[in-house]
């Protein structure tokens, strides 16, 4: 996953070179992060990032909605590098006070590409390769805004999160933790205001007499209601373990955002642990946890069978 994080004052953006005059209150910093996927099997994958944009107009169509640029990183970012609320800065800027309503990400495919462990590199030409589809070129990408990302005059942090796990998707459906026939880009963004976030932390370990750390297991943050199929909750972001068996999903949504969903049905954020296929263990689930804006939330230590 990869998430962008952006310092905002008052934010407007925009897609293009013609930034639009706007009053200036301060400044505005972007950073990238990561936000499962074959993880176990992926060494890098590099995403080449051209612009970040925003709108602070309620009409957010390509003319009316007065898209600002925020950041032009144009660069490879590794995602894998940003992991567990790790952040790269992509740029910074002054731009009046008010709220975003739209985000886009320009990107250039033919400079992004996915490393193996085994060395091989995989791109939009090589076979297996990425299957970049109608995004093949500098494709413009809309990030998806659950609450407005508010921009007051003392600066302001806005997340942009490019999903990883969810993004690049192996085509097997017998056998998806595979990378042997590549990958399908299925872009998911999300931006989000970093004030109104909070964070889900734990351990992975292995049932065993040492209770070993599991390295690289795929993590999924769920919203939904445990006594229902799993097929019925809603994928919120991804992740994986670091080396120590330790997770962070950073930049969630606070829970009283849900409220009104989780009222209806009993649904709360679930997290999901599925660790390397090679390791022969199962899942495990964590249900009912609850998220609080500007904390972390607790999911303890977890033990995989």
């Amino acid at each position: 996953a990869l998430a962008a994080l952006l310092l905002l004052p008052g934010v407007a953006c925009n897609d293009g070179d013609d930034t639009p005059t706007v009053p200036i209150t301060g400044t505005t910093r972007t950073l990238i992060t990561d936000a499962p996927f074959p993880f176990h099997r992926v060494a890098r994958v590099d995403l080449y990032v051209v612009s970040v944009s925003a709108s602070l107009s309620p009409d957010t169509g390509a003319v009316a909605g007065g898209f600002v640029t925020l950041a032009t990183p144009r660069r490879r970012i590794n995602l894998l590098a940003l992991q567990n609320g790790a952040t790269d800065e992509l740029g910074t800027v002054t731009l009046p006070t008010g709220a975003i309503t739209a985000v886009r990400m320009v990107i250039d495919t033919d400079s992004s590409s996915i490393t193996l462990k085994n060395g091989a590199v995989l791109t939009g030409r090589s076979t297996p390769g990425i299957q970049w589809q109608s995004s093949a070129g500098r494709p413009t990408l809309d990030a998806l805004i659950h609450e407005q990302i508010l921009v007051p005059d003392v600066g302001a942090i806005v997340v942009i999160d490019f999903d990883v796990g969810k993004a690049f998707i192996p085509p097997q459906e017998i056998n998806p933790s595979s990378t042997d026939s590549g990958f399908i880009f299925s872009p998911v963004i999300r931006a989000a205001d970093s004030r109104r976030t909070g964070a889900i932390t734990g351990t992975v370990r292995a049932l065993s007499a040492t209770g070993a750390p599991v390295a690289d297991a795929a993590l999924r943050l769920y919203l939904g209601n445990p006594g229902t199929p799993e097929n019925t909750w809603i994928v919120l972001q991804t992740g994986k373990t670091a080396a120590d068996g330790s997770f962070r999903l950073s930049y969630v949504t606070q829970s009283t955002y849900w409220a009104g969903i989780a009222a209806q049905a009993g649904k709360s954020y679930i997290v999901a642990v599925d660790p390397p296929p090679a390791r022969g263990r199962g899942r495990a689930l964590v249900p009912n946890l609850m998220v609080t804006a500007g904390a972390d939330t607790p999911a303890g230590t977890i033990v995989v069978p």
